[in-house]
């Protein structure tokens, strides 16, 4: 097979080719693992999720920390869960049954993603969560300074555009506005971030915080509520950690010469480092050296209803024809189930060296 046909097209940093070129490429190679924000971009990856937690990385010999931000939370609370492939099941599930009035409020939206929280995460499953043996999970969110924090609507809205305006000028800029959480099940282990721009502050997952945490990793601004005073933690506005952090651009410690990959399973091939970059084609990641990121193939995008993969744009697409949009997305969870199952092949071939780009 050619790196043509291959459904998935794998880039990495030239760090991380070079230590696949010379150590080869396992669950071991990985520092850490970066789960991105996207809504239902998430679908095109579902399949290879439930492999990787189910089957792959438990074959690690060192725990692994996990980092993700918005629906990459819920993957990430996904892949802790003791049985992985179904947890993805029931989050794909769950995400697809999502319906809306035609202008949802920021209440209904925040009611549906609750909703959708609830069906994945029981009671019983947050002790086996949070004492999971091997994954380190890494949540994360916004906090929100100044007028960013504002409860009135018209403030906050003017703090998220000051927000935008810093950011524009500077991606440091934007630290002048929000802060980044992480929020850890083993605090007992010390995080791998480094310093960077932005103030970043540690806490603990808890059995009082993990849902509330995991939904305020997700609160879209402006179209879902502000999630405040998170339990366990200090007073503060919280919003999607997708602001900050939105395809897991993370500054990890460097703790010796070839300290290992930063693994992406992404929906695009551009690596956008907060939300607010979305539209600066210009802004480049800082710290992709080390990235390893796996995304669809363009052909095969191509080939998906309206060729694109899933987006929160769907829900206005296809408002009042459910039946239309869960085709489309259960036509990218095909494809993920093909993902999944050539980059198994690559596995067991180990020659993932031939197909990689530069990132």
């Amino acid at each position: 097979m050619t790196g043509k046909d291959l459904p998935f097209v794998l880039r990495a940093g030239q760090t991380a080719r070079r230590q696949i070129a010379t150590f080869g490429f396992s669950a071991n190679s990985l520092a850490a693992f970066g789960a991105p924000a996207g809504g239902p971009k998430f679908i095109i990856q579902s399949h290879l999720d439930r492999f990787l937690f189910g089957q792959w990385l438990p074959q690690r010999e060192l725990a692994l920390p996990a980092f993700g931000s918005s629906v990459g939370a819920f993957r990430l609370l996904a892949g802790a869960h003791p049985d992985p492939a179904a947890a993805a099941e029931r989050l794909y599930d769950a995400y697809c049954q999502q319906r809306y009035t035609h202008k949802p409020s920021a209440q209904e939206v925040t009611h549906e993603v609750r909703r959708i929280l609830h069906t994945m995460l029981q009671n019983d499953d947050i002790p086996s969560i949070l004492n999971h043996p091997w994954l380190q999970l890494n949540l994360l969110t916004t906090r929100c300074l100044g007028l960013a924090a504002a409860k009135r609507p018209a403030w906050q809205m003017l703090g998220f555009a000051l927000a935008f305006g810093s950011n524009l000028r500077a991606r440091h800029g934007l630290a002048r506005h929000v802060d980044r959480c992480v929020f850890q099940n083993h605090t007992q282990t010390p995080c791998v971030l480094a310093s960077d721009d932005f103030r970043t502050h540690h806490h603990a997952l808890t059995p009082e915080n993990l849902a509330t945490v995991t939904l305020a990793s997700g609160s879209i601004p402006l179209m879902m509520e502000t999630i405040r005073d998170i339990p366990n933690s200090p007073a503060g506005a919280h919003i999607d950690g997708g602001i900050v952090d939105y395809h897991m651009d993370l500054p990890l410690l460097h703790t010796r010469a070839e300290a290992g990959i930063l693994f992406i399973p992404h929906y695009e091939q551009r690596i956008v480092s907060g939300w607010f970059d979305k539209g600066l084609k210009r802004r480049q990641p800082k710290h992709h050296e080390r990235m390893l990121v796996l995304s669809p193939a363009p052909d095969v995008v191509a080939k998906l209803p309206g060729g694109k993969i899933p987006c929160r744009k769907d829900f206005t697409i296809y408002h009042g024809r459910d039946k239309q949009r869960l085709a489309a997305w259960q036509a990218a969870l095909t494809v993920s189930e093909d993902i999944s199952g050539e980059f198994q092949q690559l596995l067991k071939r180990g020659t993932i060296a031939d197909y990689l780009q530069p990132l």
